[in-house]
């Protein structure tokens, strides 16, 4: 073989690993770009439920004079499924189950929020059968309002913390936030993966 013949090799090589590097350069700026425009999206989702959900509170305490109580349980999943169904008409003000008969409009327009449950210890979108859309859903049935990462959001009235009026936020990405279960005197330490919360006032008001 002539030293021709190795040096086209040799470029033929190099040029093939330039190749190589430059598309693995391209995969990773079109996964980063894509992985921030689904974050954004899901993102400007969390917050237009959210804006209809605080819509539906307003229009439940216009009709009944108070906003739904959340105060039987400490489980979030629980507090949720106690928003949904008083939003969906189906729960008066202290969260107990109203005679159908009696039951008025719902709150919440159905093309406007998602549904989860539990199973096999993963929260899942949920569809209602037939019957738990018309509010059988049955006491041991956990489902409720999630957001675009599958958390249910945070629902509290009155809130833990003192503050007047309800909490609702979502966890956001990486579905963690504070807690806060007594009356606050100062405003707390916001923590890291608080900053993804939406609002990113909640739960402490900062």
């Amino acid at each position: 073989m002539t030293d021709s013949e190795n040096k086209t090799r040799g470029f033929t090589l190099m040029e093939l690993m330039a190749v190589m590097v430059i598309i693995g350069i391209l995969f990773g700026i079109i996964f980063t770009g894509a992985s921030y425009m689904f974050s954004t999206q899901k993102e400007k989702k969390a917050k237009a439920e959210l804006k209809t959900i605080t819509l539906a509170l307003e229009q439940f305490k216009s009709e009944y004079d108070d906003y739904p109580s959340a105060t039987l349980s400490d489980s979030e999943e629980k507090r949720g499924k106690i928003l949904f169904m008083s939003l969906s008409g189906w729960l008066d003000l202290s969260g107990f189950e109203i005679e159908k008969e009696e039951r008025g409009n719902s709150f919440l327009p159905s093309d406007s929020y998602t549904l989860g449950k539990v199973q096999g210890g993963e929260i899942e979108s949920y569809t209602l059968t037939g019957d738990q859309a018309m509010g059988d859903i049955g006491e041991n049935e956990e489902i409720f309002l999630v957001d675009p990462w599958m958390s249910p959001y945070v629902y509290e009235y009155p809130r833990a913390d003192g503050h007047p009026g309800f909490l609702l936020f979502s966890k956001g990405e990486d579905e963690k936030a504070s807690s806060f279960k007594e009356e606050l005197t100062s405003t707390p330490e916001k923590q890291e993966f608080d900053k993804d919360n939406i609002p990113e006032t909640e739960p402490g008001k900062w």
